[in-house]
């Protein structure tokens, strides 16, 4: 086992200092020199952690007013995974894999949560779904209001995180406008008739022909295998 390097010990520093000292969202924490005091490393040692932690989303840093603790920012974490997709191309397809994985999890909270102004909303959507250009995001906006349904925060932000990854690396690949809106208007009826069964079968299917949108280079053996009857075989952990 390696032996922890200065900077290891700062991160480690600065994790006790927080808990020590209850520190919550904005927040600010003390001057550089102090805190690097404080937790026993040297002033560039401690410097060079709230970079870090800034690159990773966890700090803000204001030049001439402070460091602040910020709620988690999923960016980073986007921008890693849709660029390694470009270098790492099977990314893509566990990327969807997860978030079908997600999206199911969630089901059965926001059938039974979804109110009727949420599925007036994704019947909206469904209808948007039909154009080239706006279609996309109105997918976007469709699986959000299903996320945030779910009731599970950090879920959702997982959610949010495969999806905008996944878009990215594949450029905004989706299924072809009029199998969107019919796949979509299945689960919007699903939801609507409280069918837990039906809503995660219609996800399936969407989820289904999502994956065969990606080349296979990108599907992660996911798009073109066939389960014997002819349909895409999902990642595991689909239902049976």
């Amino acid at each position: 086992m390696n032996k922890p390097t200065a900077f290891d010990a700062a991160l480690d520093a600065l994790r006790r200092y927080i808990v020590a000292h209850a520190l919550r969202p904005g927040d600010a924490l003390p001057p550089v020199a102090d805190l690097a005091r404080a937790c026993g490393v040297s002033h560039a040692t401690m410097r060079e952690a709230l970079r870090a932690w800034e690159a990773a989303g966890i700090v803000t840093i204001r030049h001439g007013v402070g460091a602040f603790l910020q709620r988690y920012n999923w960016a980073p974490i986007v921008e890693n995974l849709s660029v390694s997709a470009l270098f790492e191309p099977e990314l893509a397809g566990h990327m969807l894999g997860l978030r079908a994985i997600l999206e199911e999890g969630l089901m059965p909270q926001a059938v039974e949560r979804l109110t009727t102004e949420d599925v007036e909303e994704l019947e909206t959507l469904c209808q948007e779904l039909l154009t080239d250009d706006g279609g996309l995001g109105a997918e976007i906006r469709f699986h959000a209001l299903l996320g945030r349904a779910g009731g599970n925060p950090l879920a959702e932000g997982l959610l949010r995180l495969t999806w905008l990854a996944q878009q990215q690396s594949t450029m905004g690949r989706s299924v072809a406008p009029r199998l969107r809106y019919a796949l979509h208007v299945e689960l919007v009826e699903a939801v609507r008739a409280r069918d837990l069964w039906a809503a995660q079968m219609a996800l399936r299917r969407y989820f289904e022909a999502l994956a065969r949108t990606l080349p296979l280079a990108h599907n992660g053996g996911v798009a073109g295998e066939t389960d014997g009857t002819g349909s895409p075989r999902m990642p595991p952990g689909r239902l049976p």
